[in-house]
């Protein structure tokens, strides 16, 4: 019996996390803590030494983040159980670049039954139909997909972009933790994507340079793979397009043609930007959204004051994440855990009326979606509350969403006085060269330890920010809190200006203080 993905979860999980009690990786994985016992059992056969070890009911990773994916690449298909799941993905990547798939020949490849592939044939069909799309036959060639082209190209894009990473060179590779099938689905893509990834770079860094805008890691990967898809498949008139948007669209310039631009502008409102897009207005969302914004924080201990901030906010995230939902597009980030832990009260309080999206627009909620908006909720509770200047110029390295790390930066503004310069991922070390900052922040011991090998300042915290943390910081030299302004000072910056300028002056250089 061979290894699967669930028990490569498992060893990721535990090796994430190096000491975790057991009846947590049971609860985790949806097991009894017996099952969890033999899955590690399994998992120890693979090495010469055991990976995971279980003693007083903790669970003991004996292996780094690198050992970790050294084993993974060393597992071969022989050694490796794969889903119908997985399967189907390597099929839909086939068809999308070879134009079909003799599905006989991969399965006698693979070493499966004809049983199995009609199984799995028959999952195809009745998955690729949840999309819109449909299984053909073509004569004496094999299987292919019909339907809207838009939605084939996201759903291929779903299957690819956790497969590749994006170097520091601007180049695609295959990730180093993906397993046997998930390789062979890269591969299958890899001789296409870098043929035309150069171009694709310079485009996506053109685009980004000239707005001003800067993507999360996940995102950008994404993004690159639809520029790449659409310089391998130009679209035309004649191209298969019956999507239909569950939102008002907006348009962004990009391409030469209004059609590209239009697909364009909506991979592009599923993107998660550093700032907030200018979406257009859709009335039914915005009345959904400010119906839970009131709702959520009439429900609060201490509500404070709905403003329209707030709504846009929440707007942006509602935009996105819809749109992401009716293309079956998902960016799931695992980083940040315990959040219902944290905030029990706040994350059911906004579960409970998350079902206004799902009835206006059948959106499917995830624990996903509640995690993000009960910090970013908390995080304007946090914002209401007084905060300090003097502050520590910070830059944070991590892939984490937008959303969630402005959360984590709310928090340490309401302990310590920082001026938060960018979000970067790990591989944009080349940029911090641009900026002017004091310290970088990361979350995990990869990136602290990539960063103190190049000699940077940096500092690991916790996302959840304790005492122990703002201890750290204040040993580094940051400013607590300062509550109070020198009347002199700010009487002269404030004078002769009148109520709109002042307003507008006060939410620019006082937006600690002022909202």
């Amino acid at each position: 019996m061979g290894l699967n993905y669930n028990d490569l979860s498992l060893l990721r999980f535990i090796q994430k996390r190096q000491y975790t009690p057991l009846y947590k990786v049971a609860a985790q994985f949806n097991k009894n803590e017996t099952s969890i016992r033999r899955t590690i059992e399994q998992i120890n056969l693979y090495s010469p030494v055991p990976m995971v070890e279980v003693q007083k009911n903790y669970c003991i990773s004996r292996v780094s983040y690198e050992e970790f994916v050294s084993f993974i690449q060393t597992i071969t298909m022989e050694d490796y159980v794969s889903s119908w799941t997985e399967r189907i993905q390597v099929l839909i990547v086939t068809i999308f670049f070879h134009g079909y798939v003799n599905t006989s020949r991969l399965y006698e490849s693979w070493g499966l039954s004809l049983t199995t592939k009609k199984q799995d044939t028959a999952h195809l069909r009745r998955f690729l139909l949840e999309h819109g799309l449909e299984l053909v036959t073509l004569k004496r060639k094999g299987l292919s997909i019909q339907g809207d082209d838009l939605q084939l190209r996201f759903l291929v894009i779903n299957i690819l972009h956790p497969l590749l990473e994006f170097t520091a060179e601007d180049q695609i590779q295959g990730r180093y933790a993906n397993t046997p099938i998930e390789n062979q689905s890269y591969q299958l893509a890899a001789p296409d994507l870098l043929e035309v990834c150069p171009e694709a770079v310079t485009l996506l860094n053109r685009f980004l340079t000239e707005n001003h805008l800067s993507l999360n890691y996940p995102s950008k990967k994404f993004l690159l793979l639809f520029i790449c898809f659409m310089l391998i498949r130009p679209v035309s008139r004649e191209t298969p397009l019956s999507y239909r948007l569950p939102l008002t669209p907006f348009h962004i310039h990009f391409f030469d043609d209004a059609l590209s631009d239009q697909l364009w502008s909506v991979a592009v409102s599923m993107m998660n930007f550093s700032q907030s897009l200018k979406f257009p207005m859709d009335r039914l969302l915005w009345q959904t959204t400010e119906r839970f914004a009131e709702d959520v924080v009439a429900g609060l201990e201490y509500p404070f004051p709905v403003r329209e901030e707030f709504i846009r906010e929440l707007y942006g995230y509602f935009y996105r994440e819809i749109c992401l939902n009716h293309f079956h597009c998902t960016f799931v980030d695992k980083t940040v855990e315990n959040t219902r832990e944290n905030f029990p009260f706040l994350y059911n309080l906004i579960q409970k009326y998350l079902i206004y999206f799902h009835a206006a627009f059948h959106f499917q909620i995830m624990d996903e979606h509640i995690c993000t908006l009960t910090l970013l909720v908390q995080k304007h509770i946090l914002r209401n509350q007084i905060v300090a200047r003097n502050p520590k110029k910070i830059v944070m390295m991590t892939s984490i969403n937008f959303e969630r790390i402005s959360y984590f930066l709310e928090q340490l503004r309401d302990r310590v006085s920082i001026q938060w310069m960018g979000t970067f991922n790990i591989n944009e070390l080349h940029m911090l060269d641009q900026i002017d900052y004091d310290y970088i922040l990361c979350f995990s011991a990869r990136i602290l330890n990539i960063l103190n090998a190049a000699h940077l300042p940096v500092i690991r915290l916790n996302f959840f920010v304790s005492d122990s943390d703002i201890d750290i910081l204040l040993r580094y030299g940051f400013p607590l809190l300062r509550h109070r302004f020198l009347a002199s000072s700010f009487a002269l910056e404030i004078a002769g200006k009148n109520e709109a300028e002042l307003v507008d002056y006060l939410k620019e250089q006082y937006g600690d203080y002022f909202v």
